[in-house]
């Protein structure tokens, strides 16, 4: 799993080094004032690492359990052959990925590391970068977090735009169409490009040798406990750190509000409750307290390279936003642009943006002021706008590595060995999203 860490955080590094430079000799600041927005925005992120790192450690405890292996191990039992395989998760991922991009997310990881050691001849590399295509090709979906924003009161530009329906958005034909055909593309590129059996890169011994020892690590973490319980007599301490009682009883409440969510809200999703949900299938799937305790212990592994690398990310944001660059980037993206040709710049305005800032918030507090006056000027529909923006920012993911640190981190991959897939698929859905940009209709 090391492996994979230089590549991605040295690419981190170079970006935060590309900004600090950019921000002296473009933006004219001062190379100390650099560094105090560097370390203004360093922390910004601190919340939302969180939520990652609880997503990754609580879903690697939930597939990691006797149930979550059981569904895992027949999901990929359903493809047989390698390419059946990758239209199997590009697709599942992508639909996923189209209700909710954190839903998409774990499962790709998940699937992507089962489904590698159980279909024989398949290509792992591009398994992975499937698992990471369908997700990002997915993203623009129904519950968009930035198209839910805009059309609910109290949105940053609410003042300038008012409301902004998400059937003009997220649930709109031009975007609808670009999701199908994005995902549609892409799929037939990556099964067309799939190596024959002969010659595909499976995971390696050592890569397989690992994941079986995190398998028997929970099923000998089980039988240890199933051993305590039996042995008597144990001191109250000892018999409440390995009863189920206690589960038993918090789940129930953890339970209770999950079913409150959905009630009260619909089939609402975020990373809160996204997160809740798999806290709490983790505690339950491991029946008492030391057990699941156990657990998570051993997921958090896959986590380290999301807590050392996003704050750097947080300050590359810093740098854009205090310093101004993110306005002159703006204005050499854009500069040309007219009416017709808007989509186009401002599609590739997101993506360049986004190797910088590839968060979605983070990116539109930067950048959403200067994506609707210019559409203003130009007389650009404002649903027109926000679409390329956001296809833009959400599809340049595909060649970000920042989402991929997750996937990259369980899967035990190097961010070399799926990065030319991803570069591919990247050209294809931008092709794909700028014609619908332009073309079609809200």
């Amino acid at each position: 799993m090391a492996d994979f860490v230089p590549h991605s955080f040295l690419f981190a590094l170079l970006l935060t080094f590309t900004a600090y430079l950019l921000g002296i000799f473009v933006a004219y600041r001062g190379p100390f004032d650099m560094i105090q927005y560097w370390v203004k925005g360093f922390w910004n992120y601190l919340s939302f690492s969180m939520q990652m790192v609880l997503m990754v450690v609580a879903g690697f405890s939930v597939a990691c359990s006797p149930i979550g292996q059981r569904v895992l191990r027949s999901l990929a039992a359903l493809p047989r052959s390698p390419r059946r395989a990758i239209l199997f998760i590009t697709f599942l991922v992508a639909i996923v990925s189209w209700i909710y991009w954190g839903l998409g997310m774990v499962l790709g990881i998940f699937l992507a590391r089962e489904m590698g050691r159980r279909i024989r001849g398949i290509d792992y590399p591009l398994l992975v970068a499937c698992a990471y295509i369908g997700m990002c090709a997915g993203s623009f979906g129904l519950l968009n977090p930035e198209a839910l924003a805009f059309s609910r009161p109290g949105h940053f530009l609410e003042k300038t735009v008012g409301l902004v329906p998400s059937t003009l958005t997220s649930r709109s034909t031009m975007v609808l169409t670009g999701f199908w055909l994005g995902t549609l593309g892409v799929i037939l590129l990556l099964m067309l490009i799939c190596p024959e059996e002969g010659e595909a890169t499976g995971p390696g011994e050592a890569v397989l040798r690992r994941f079986d020892e995190e398998d028997r690590a929970e099923e000998n973490s089980l039988a240890r406990e199933r051993e305590l319980r039996q042995r008597k007599p144990l001191t109250f301490g000892i018999w409440l750190e390995h009863s189920r009682w206690p589960v038993w009883l918090i789940c129930a409440i953890g339970f209770s509000y999950i079913v409150f969510w959905f009630y009260a809200r619909g089939l609402q999703i975020d990373l809160h409750i996204l997160n809740w949900i798999l806290l709490f299938l983790a505690l339950s799937l491991h029946d008492t307290p030391m057990g699941f305790l156990q657990s998570m212990e051993r997921s958090t592994r896959a986590a380290y390279g999301i807590i050392v690398q996003f704050p750097f990310y947080a300050g590359i944001q810093g740098m854009l936003a205090s310093s101004g660059l993110a306005a002159i980037l703006w204005g050499w993206m854009t500069r040309g642009a007219s009416e017709w040709t808007y989509p186009f710049w401002v599609y590739w305005n997101g993506a360049v943006v986004n190797f910088f800032v590839p968060t979605s918030t983070g990116i539109w507090e930067i950048q959403g002021p200067l994506v609707v006056k210019f559409a203003q000027d130009l007389n650009v529909s404002i649903a027109r706008a926000l679409n390329a923006f956001s296809a833009g920012e959400l599809m340049g993911n595909v060649i970000q590595p920042f989402w991929a640190i997750p996937l990259l981190a369980v899967c035990a991959m190097p961010l070399r060995a799926i990065m030319g897939y991803c570069l591919i698929a990247f050209f294809v859905l931008s092709a794909i999203w700028i014609v619908c940009l332009t073309l079609l209709p809200l």
